[in-house]
């Protein structure tokens, strides 16, 4: 990511997807990693979402 931030204004962030009640435990370059889909993916969409939309109102 910071070659890119290089050539080009941007940001990286972080969402948890660890869900250990659901078994979800290893991390992502485990080949048994599975992402927390009900818990993780929404906020993720809501981030990236809110992101775009200050970014298009020129925020």
């Amino acid at each position: 990511m910071a070659y890119f931030l290089q050539e080009a204004p941007g940001c990286f962030f972080r969402i948890g997807s660890r869900n250990p009640e659901r078994g979800l435990i290893y991390g992502h370059h485990h080949p048994r990693f599975d992402i927390d889909d009900e818990g993780a993916l929404p906020v993720g969409v809501a981030a990236v979402a809110s992101v775009a939309m200050r970014y298009l109102n020129g925020e």
